[in-house]
């Protein structure tokens, strides 16, 4: 006996239409020049033999992961590689991090020979994750500069990173869409050779 069809009570083809339309849109507005400042940021973190440290929740840890995978595949065909480290990686310390200090702590509990050398690079649709922002405070205090990949309205990294890639989106699923694109973009050019990275 063959099993029917599920019954969907909306227009599926439209429902998945307005998705692909409305994240081609967004990324036609996405700064390209914001886009650049980013990849000259990991390039000088590069030169400086420094590491870069990724880092998101949900969906953006994923994309963070992700991130970290390229950028180590890509600068390693063109040495020197660029370190770098994804936070939300390690769940063993990330749930350790949670428990024992809380939340907030996962990221910035890492962080502890953060230099100035060194990047902190946030993913966080909403710009508000209380943990990216801590990380991102004590990236500042250090002297180590700040990339944010960010939607919705900014949120409070988008006053806090020194770099700001914003997609102004109130909607996860769009927004996370659009970073991970980013994201391949920023491989690609790191994977280009060195960018203009002046100290």
């Amino acid at each position: 006996m063959q099993p029917r069809a599920a019954t969907i009570a909306f227009d599926l083809e439209s429902v998945i239409d307005d998705h692909l339309r409305g994240v081609a849109e967004l990324l036609s507005r996405v700064p390209v020049d914001a886009v650049a400042d980013a990849v000259r940021a990991l390039e000088l973190t590069r030169h400086r033999g420094g590491t870069a440290y990724l880092m998101g929740n949900g969906g953006s840890s994923a994309t963070a992961l992700h991130l970290a995978n390229d950028l180590s595949a890509t600068t390693a065909r063109m040495p020197p590689g660029l370190r770098v480290a994804c936070l939300n990686a390690n769940m063993s310390t990330f749930s350790a991090l949670a428990n024992d200090t809380g939340y907030d702590n996962v990221f910035v509990g890492q962080l502890g020979l953060l230099e100035a050398r060194d990047l902190v690079l946030v993913i966080s649709a909403s710009g508000n994750s209380g943990n990216c922002v801590r990380a991102v405070e004590h990236a500042r205090a250090v002297g180590a500069p700040s990339v944010g990949l960010l939607g919705f309205d900014g949120g409070r990294l988008a006053e806090l990173c020194d770099v700001v890639v914003h997609v102004p989106r109130h909607d996860y699923l769009s927004a996370e869409d659009a970073h991970s694109v980013i994201c391949h973009a920023l491989a690609r050019a790191l994977g280009q050779g060195p960018a203009n990275a002046a100290e």
